[in-house]
């Protein structure tokens, strides 16, 4: 199942645990055009060392402590228990330290194809920081963006905190969640406070136990049984929208209609509102809810969306020119020209299939004899071309 490994590291905490004080670094970048132009290398720099599957550029530059101190409690009170603070040491030196499996997931899918590009950037003002957003995509895994919070110190930009859209919420909140589980009892005051507390580890455990068995179908009823605030949290939506998907298409739509109607305006949500409206069979929505996201990332990459799903929908000529437009934004990207030339050959439009070859020819994609032997393989899926009459007299003519 998509993202069970990671959604199953998810306690539902009560929300009544003290709060780090201050949310944000006093360390501020002024939004000019000088660190627009080095958080731009910065974005160059980490995107070519991905691919070069390195990840010692990430680490070098990820700021562990600013993180840290959006996942541990160092509020006025937990600075005082010596508990807390022996706990936030180890768990510090311990879990914290081993992030290098975050950059590291990334090289793996991009050794298995996926691409993971940057977007763009931006600018928070009420933060006072920095953004730059990468998207990874691949035909297996599709399409998730990467919201990188960067923070600035001795005048220069470090990673801080990653908000991954499939989640639904930052990096630094999904692990925070892993560490009020375990901190020490003797920090939790009162009783109602403990039974709690227990009542949500015995829930964890009870969930993790379900998903290794595959019983998603205990697991979403489970899930359903929460209550008080952290029934509420996006990331419960979440993990009902994962579990349902493995149980069937009618629980998997509900649970998206749940997180839409909860969150209509997160940008994160147009995710899942795409295949939900997809499922509906409803081409306006689907449309609307590409512009949605394609408004909320300024990623031009939506266009290729946008052609396979207007595709689906039989609608050749939007395809077209959707896929047009990745082509002409996208040169080197493969997949758009191909999925164009067998969407001609599915609408019976040879001539548009011989314009295309002969255009690939032209812009030294591929050779002519490349094309021949693509066509006449008969493991493709192209099944109208290798027979038409004009395909012929073009594989002839010198």
């Amino acid at each position: 199942m998509k993202y069970i490994a990671l959604l199953v590291l998810i306690l539902c905490m009560d929300t009544s645990f003290a709060q780090n004080p201050e949310e944000f670094t006093v360390n501020f970048a002024a939004n000019d055009t000088i660190n627009d132009a080095k958080v731009l290398k910065f974005a160059d720099l980490l995107q070519a060392s991905l691919y070069k599957l390195e990840t010692k550029f990430f680490l070098d530059n990820f700021n562990a402590e600013s993180f840290a101190n959006k996942v541990i409690l160092n509020d006025k009170k937990s600075l005082e228990n010596k508990d807390i603070q022996t706990f936030n040491k180890a768990f510090q030196d311990g879990f914290l330290k081993k992030f290098d499996l975050f950059p590291v997931k990334i090289t793996q899918s991009i050794q298995n194809d996926s691409s993971y590009d940057v977007v763009n950037y931006y600018y928070d003002d009420l933060e006072k920081k920095y953004h730059l957003l990468f998207r990874t995509y691949s035909d297996n895994d599709g399409l998730n963006y990467h919201d990188y919070q960067l923070n600035y110190a001795n005048e220069k930009f470090k990673i801080e905190d990653i908000y991954i859209y499939t989640t639904g919420e930052y990096l630094s909140d999904t692990i925070k969640q892993l560490y009020l589980i375990n901190l020490p009892k003797t920090y939790i005051d009162g009783i109602d406070a403990k039974e709690d507390r227990l009542e949500n580890i015995a829930f964890f455990y009870s969930y993790q136990k379900l998903i290794a068995k595959e019983k998603y179908k205990e697991a979403f009823d489970l899930l359903s049984t929460l209550k008080g605030d952290i029934k509420e949290q996006k990331i419960i939506y979440i993990m009902k929208i994962q579990v349902a998907s493995a149980i069937n298409e009618v629980y998997y739509m509900e649970a998206i209609d749940e997180l839409l109607k909860k969150f209509p305006n997160d940008p994160s949500t147009q995710l899942m509102a795409v295949d939900y409206y997809v499922m509906l069979k409803d081409y306006n929505a689907t449309m609307t809810a590409l512009d949605a996201l394609e408004i909320a990332t300024s990623d031009t990459f939506i266009e290729y969306m946008r052609g396979n799903l207007s595709w689906e929908f039989n609608d050749y000529e939007g395809a077209e020119k959707a896929y047009k437009a990745t082509m002409a934004e996208y040169p080197d990207f493969e997949a758009a020209r191909l999925n164009l030339l067998y969407m001609y050959d599915e609408a019976k439009m040879v001539e548009a299939c011989i314009s295309m070859l002969e255009e690939f020819i032209a812009n030294d994609f591929y050779s002519k004899q490349d094309l021949i032997n693509f066509i006449d393989n008969t493991e493709n899926e192209l099944k109208n071309i290798t027979t038409a009459q004009l395909y012929k007299e073009w594989k002839e003519k010198k």
